[in-house]
């Protein structure tokens, strides 16, 4: 009797383990879709300050012309850093609102 409840008890196990292994579920693949957006918007931000960074560095190493002129390029250099990372906050925005969307819908269609 005791080697019958210790067969069935082990292919139990075993059944149990091989049905939990490797399946995603629809929180962890919208997590994964939010860390793409979040890597995304960081690397965008990255390319807009090293951009900035180079024309700072090409204004101070160019600075033969009046201190005025060399003003209003730091200026217009600092405006554009400016909009470019308001448009990526937006775009990290909108795409951390569809992952949302799309983990509210795989939850729903889950149930």
């Amino acid at each position: 009797m005791n080697k019958i409840i210790l067969s069935l008890f082990i292919v139990f196990l075993s059944l149990l383990l091989v049905s939990c292994s490797g399946q995603e579920g629809t929180a962890e693949k919208a997590g994964k879709e939010i860390d793409k957006s979040i890597d995304s918007g960081k690397q965008t931000i990255d390319e807009v300050l090293e951009e900035a960074s180079d024309k700072m560095d090409e204004i101070e190493s160019s600075f033969e012309g009046p201190a005025e002129q060399a003003g209003k390029e730091i200026d217009q250099a600092v405006e554009n850093t400016a909009e470019k990372i308001e448009e990526v906050g937006d775009t990290l925005e909108e795409n951390a609102e569809e992952a949302g969307d799309t983990l509210e819908e795989k939850i729903d269609g889950s149930k």
